[in-house]
């Protein structure tokens, strides 16, 4: 299985709401938090998620009104 990065999250918050949604689907994913701040830009982290996954992910993130976080 091939990961791909899919979002760039500017904060926890928001990556962590839509981590919830992905488990709730149980839908496979990697959350790599860049770092453990709440208050600064940059500190979400990237998500990635199998290539088979993909457009199923996207929709997902547009949905929820993510879509910002979108890697095109």
């Amino acid at each position: 299985m091939k990961l791909i990065d899919v979002a760039v999250f500017d904060f926890p918050n928001d990556a962590s709401i839509l981590e919830s949604i992905l488990l709730a689907e149980n839908i496979p994913f990697f959350l790599n938090r860049q770092s453990n701040s709440y208050c600064f830009p940059g500190s979400g982290g990237i998500l990635s998620v199998s290539e088979n996954d993909r457009e199923q992910v996207v929709q997902i993130i547009r949905d929820a009104g993510f879509e910002r976080y979108l890697i095109d």
